[in-house]
């Protein structure tokens, strides 16, 4: 059997309509948990939100169990997948505690909640490719809560509110992270999507980047821009051959360029100020001595578990408030390495590198070869950023996993896929 079965004559026991709506259901109770968990603090209680977001737990937790087909094509994947959701689970039980705020944490806090372990069974879900539509759906649908937001909560996000001087920056990051940034998937796929719809993702990623440099989030800004130049690296291949079309987008990217630097350099104590005066400052290297030196060897090839900590005296961004221990580290993979140690970093190497290779070079159609750059960036920004977050930027690594690893979704012919967006 193969893994996310294409065919409609396959072995699943329920009919294709009931696995059209148990994803409906998946997808809509995933978007109002995130939309919800999205929502600045600071204007609605957390107390509502937090009741959306049980809702939205309910509807993707039954649905996704519902959803589940345990079958693997490619034996390497099935063994080594088998490993990394054991691991994951020890990971969860290692310093789980029955505690009221611990609870609310791990299933309320999205970017660190107890979902994110279980993220990766999405690849085994039936249906993904015949209902990949839907994905696409919800990104739009995520990247207009992202305007909206940013249009009710522009006072905060571009001024601040006195009593919150770091807030801004924490509200900004959580909306591209988790609103915003999945357009770009749009774009790589572009070939399945009408004009108007990758003309509106393009325009989320270029608002995205103008906001993050505002706020000068270095990290947001390498990430958005690495993610439009293989968008457009997709585009050349798809084109290749039609010289015209090459020649003028040079031209046109030496004139946005030039133009940046003009504005950049009128601005440069003004709107860019945050960017200026960050630009070559050293916010990471202090944190991750104090990561390094709290961690013993034990520690760093284990984990410390779904609650581990580390020793890092300082400021909370997200309260202003003075920490002593820390559950959060903003690079990605020592985040990995902070609850599951390098044995969950290795883990997900061996799933996701393969995948790489196979999607890129084993592939005729542009959905598998954009998947591959999807998972290859994301492996990228472990570095610069946390991205292994409970996101839809997450979910679209591993559907990326299961799409690369299908032989039969890598030998169809783009017309083919197109056949399934239709």
């Amino acid at each position: 059997m193969k893994i996310n079965e294409i065919n409609r004559n396959n072995s699943e026991s329920l009919p294709s309509i009931n696995i059209s709506v148990a994803w409906n259901l998946f997808w809509f109770g995933f978007a109002i948990y995130t939309i919800s968990y999205s929502i600045p603090g600071v204007y609605i209680s957390i107390k509502y939100s937090q009741a959306v977001q049980i809702f939205g737990i309910i509807l993707f937790v039954s649905s996704g169990a519902y959803l589940i087909f345990w079958s693997f094509e490619n034996i390497y994947l099935k063994i080594v997948f088998l490993f990394y959701l054991l691991w994951s689970l020890v990971t969860i039980f290692r310093g789980f505690v029955f505690e009221y705020t611990f609870l609310k944490l791990i299933f309320f806090n999205a970017p660190f909640s107890i979902f994110l372990y279980f993220a990766p069974l999405i690849i085994v879900f039936k249906g993904i490719l015949t209902n990949l539509k839907k994905l696409f759906t919800v990104i739009i649908i995520l990247n207009l809560f992202f305007l909206i937001y940013i249009i009710l909560y522009r006072q905060l996000i571009f001024l601040g509110i006195s009593g919150f001087h770091r807030y801004p920056t924490v509200v900004t990051e959580r909306l591209v992270h988790f609103l915003s940034l999945p357009a770009a998937y749009i774009l790589l796929t572009f070939a399945y999507h009408k004009k108007r719809r990758v003309l509106f993702s393009l325009f989320i990623l270029v608002f995205t980047f103008l906001i993050v440099t505002i706020r000068a989030r270095r990290g947001l800004m390498f990430m958005t821009i690495c993610l439009m130049v293989f968008s457009y690296i997709i585009f050349y291949y798809t084109n290749k051959g039609k010289i015209l079309k090459g020649l003028i987008s040079i031209a046109l990217l030496i004139f946005v360029v030039f133009y940046a630097y003009m504005t950049y350099s009128k601005n440069q104590s003004g709107t860019f100020s945050l960017i200026s005066n960050r630009i070559d400052e050293d916010s990471r290297g202090w944190v991750e001595d104090y990561f390094f030196n709290s961690m013993s060897t034990k520690d760093l090839i284990l984990g410390k578990g779904i609650n581990g900590l580390y020793y890092c005296p300082g400021i909370d961004e997200a309260e202003g408030s003075i920490t002593v221990f820390r559950s959060v580290i903003e690079t990605g993979y020592l985040q990995m390495v902070l609850k599951g140690g390098y044995i969950s970093l290795v883990l997900y190497l061996l799933i996701t590198i393969p995948a790489i290779f196979i999607g890129l070079f084993s592939s005729k159609n542009v959905l598998t070869k954009s998947s591959a750059i999807w998972i290859f960036l994301y492996t990228i920004f472990l570095y610069p950023t946390y991205v292994n977050m409970f996101s839809l930027t997450y979910l679209i690594i591993w559907i990326s996993v299961g799409i690369c690893y299908n032989k039969s979704i890598r030998e169809k012919s783009d017309e083919e896929i197109l056949i399934f967006f239709q």
